[in-house]
């Protein structure tokens, strides 16, 4: 695990970095209000796995997990299969869905998941 810092309103921040492959890289705050696991990059069938491993065990130590998805460039079926899932089952929380992930979940006539997540 590495450790980035940043400066959010001249506060310094300390985010963990959970996770980190050729394309996607998870990071952990737990400064926020329950912990934020951001994710950053792509989410495909070829990380989907590790990152929900990942993503269980930051949920062993949080009530509920929120997932900022803000900075997700890609994310296949798999990824959202993986996400909506926690979701319905009541242990996450999607923060910053970009247009891209709503378009396809309107695509897939899941918006409903959007309510669940928020």
């Amino acid at each position: 695990m590495t450790v980035q810092k940043r400066v959010v309103s001249g506060a310094i921040w300390v985010d963990a970095v959970l996770y980190l492959d050729r394309t996607l890289r998870i990071t952990y705050s737990p400064a926020s209000p329950g912990g934020t696991v951001r994710l950053i990059g792509e989410l495909d069938a070829t990380n989907t796995r590790a990152v929900a491993r990942t993503l269980a065990q930051v949920r062993a130590a949080e009530d509920i997990l929120i997932i900022d998805v803000g900075r997700l460039e890609f994310v296949d079926l798999a990824g959202l299969r993986m996400l909506t899932g926690l979701c319905r089952d009541g242990v996450a929380h999607l923060a910053d869905v970009p247009a891209g992930m709503r378009r396809l979940l309107g695509l897939l006539n899941r918006v409903d998941v959007l309510d669940e997540c928020a």
